[in-house]
């Protein structure tokens, strides 16, 4: 009877024993444990992100309304290839959202979701690339993990029209580890291919992935490597296609206004000095990541200079760079950093050109990568010396790490909440009373959003309030003279037309929206007088308006007079 019950018992040992073959041979490692953790909690943290809503004047509209998304019939591949959307050449993204659209129309969370699957693949990518260049698994895990909750980092996930950061970031990441197994494995030309494959990927993206060749300049230096001719001329394609969709993405900014001489006549000195301010700001973020905002615009001159904050800034970036040269034996791990950090940011630094923000949360999504390293390797050099801490201590560390965890993720999960609707979003500008110039956008874009939603005296009032913090707010007075000449109030109209132009002399626009409401009072001669400059000022709807209403009837010698503007231009 015993040897019976011994040979039933006996399959069973051996199950056990192949379970846990099994299970080691799917390689149940800590590491592999942390990460899944980390996956899983950041899953959690997101999830309340999929009962946001479209923001719509907020980009997302824009997108989920263009034809070429939600048209009938199949994905419109090759419109999608070569046309630029909303100033940006971003094709994959595009296409990603057609899929989306195909697949669920204009109900919001698959969109959400779509970019939370892209955020834990980026997670994962990030944690497998810092184990290779940290060697080691524990500060992998501590920058897969801020990589994961930071608040910064909420823009770049839970608005949709960002899909193209995660897109991008994606391919850009898996190239990096391609690049790196090409270092390591002796230069095999498949590993090299694939690189050059994922930068293209990634390139169709986002146009930030023009970084690319400068951070294999860098992993040069990480791993050691002498520089010589082949390290040029290995990243030669790598170059040419960075250059090649830089050139486009420019045209693209041009093509949207983006590309712009700032309002402000900032000198030289003080572009210097607002770009050093934007490097300050995001290493502030990155330790006290709080009065985050969907706006932060230009710091405003006073008397021709900038507010003292801006000047004070360059001692943080000063001190910074200071530590990272005296970092002793990690100093060539904190360069690689600290520069992985600053070339990947570079292409959104505020350069002579720029939009109307100076910077954005989701502009930190590659490049914090950098900086989490550094704080790692502090973390992970205070691991490596736990056995000589007393139990006292390891508590206090053990808790601190806890509570730091615990305030990103509350932070971030609040920050998500912020992003749900464009009242919700542009509320919360408003509400965090960072600068005036903050709120005149603020206001001034929920105004949008109203006029949108056809709620002309809600839109009137906050274009209100947007000249309240900003008198000079151009769009603002063409939007709300747009609005008054609807109500049937030409000559509050003009008047707003006319502070806009005596703001800017060649606001097209504003001359072509006066003529609109000088042409409602009778005054036919000056509306089509506005038109002429409008058009010549490179207006195309002016044409339109000059020859149906002024050819004719108003200007008999328009023809003539039009045929001389043109051999004059």
């Amino acid at each position: 009877m015993s040897r019976q019950r011994t040979d039933v018992k006996s399959p069973k040992i051996k199950s056990e024993t192949l379970l846990v073959n099994m299970l080691w041979k799917l390689r149940l490692k800590p590491e592999n444990i942390a990460v899944t953790l980390i996956l899983i909690f950041t899953f959690l943290v997101f999830s309340i992100s999929l009962k946001n809503e479209f923001l719509i004047g907020w980009d997302d509209g824009e997108y989920i309304t263009n034809p070429i998304i939600s048209g009938d019939g199949p994905i419109k591949t090759a419109e999608i290839f070569s046309s630029f959307h909303l100033g940006m050449y971003q094709p994959f993204a595009i296409v990603s959202f057609a899929l989306n659209y195909k697949i669920s129309g204009d109900t919001a969370w698959p969109y959400i979701l779509t970019n939370l699957l892209l955020h834990l693949l980026n997670i994962l990518l990030v944690f497998r690339l810092a184990k290779r260049w940290m060697k080691s698994y524990v500060p992998a895990t501590v920058v897969a993990l801020l990589f994961a909750i930071h608040p910064m980092h909420v823009e770049a996930v839970a608005w949709i029209s960002t899909r193209s950061s995660g897109l991008y970031s994606f391919f850009f990441l898996l190239g990096l580890l391609v690049w790196d197994k090409y270092l390591e494995e002796g230069y095999r030309s498949k590993y090299y291919l694939l690189a050059l494959l994922f930068t293209l990927l990634a390139l169709f993206s986002k146009s930030m992935a023009a970084t690319f060749p400068l951070i294999l300049f860098l992993m040069d230096y990480l791993k050691g490597r002498e520089f010589k001719l082949r390290l040029i001329i290995e990243k030669l394609p790598f170059l040419a296609l960075s250059v090649i969709f830089g050139i486009v993405a420019i045209k693209a900014a041009a093509s949207f206004g983006h590309l712009t001489v700032l309002e402000q006549d900032f000198s030289l000195v003080q572009r210097f000095f607002l770009i050093v301010y934007g490097i300050a700001f995001y290493l502030i973020k990155l330790l006290l990541p709080t009065n985050l905002s969907a706006i932060y615009a230009f710091p405003e001159l006073t008397n021709g200079g900038l507010p003292n904050y801006v000047y004070s800034a360059v001692v943080l970036p000063v001190i910074m760079a200071a530590a990272i040269w005296f970092s002793g034996k990690n100093r060539r791990e904190f360069i690689f950093a600290g520069l992985f950090f600053l070339l990947s940011i570079s292409m959104v630094l505020p350069l002579f050109w720029s939009r109307i923000f100076i910077t954005a949360d989701r502009y930190t999504y590659i490049p914090y990568i950098g900086l989490f390293m550094i704080v790692a390797r502090y973390f992970n050099m205070l691991t490596e010396s736990w056995k000589t801490i007393n139990k006292s201590n390891r508590r206090m560390l053990i808790a601190a790490s806890v509570f730091i965890v615990a305030l990103l993720s509350i932070a971030t999960f609040n920050r998500i909440q912020t992003w749900e609707t464009t009242p919700t979003l542009l509320t919360d500008v408003i509400e965090k009373k960072r600068s005036d110039a903050d709120m005149a956008h603020g206001y001034f874009y929920l105004a949008n959003y109203y006029d949108g939603a056809d709620n002309a005296e809600e839109a009137i009032k906050y274009y209100d309030l947007s000249l309240s913090r900003n008198s000079r707010y151009l769009l603002a007075l063409n939007n709300r003279g747009i609005l008054k000449g609807k109500a049937g109030n030409p000559i509050a109209a003009i008047r707003d037309f006319e502070d806009a132009i005596s703001i800017k002399p060649d606001y097209a626009e504003a001359f072509y929206n006066r003529g609109v409401a000088l042409y409602q009072t009778g005054d036919q001669n000056r509306a089509c007088e506005d038109w002429k400059k409008s058009l010549k000022l490179g207006f195309k709807p002016a044409g339109d308006a000059l020859t149906q209403y002024c050819r004719k009837n108003v200007l008999p010698d328009f023809d003539r007079v039009e045929a001389g503007d043109k051999e004059n231009d």
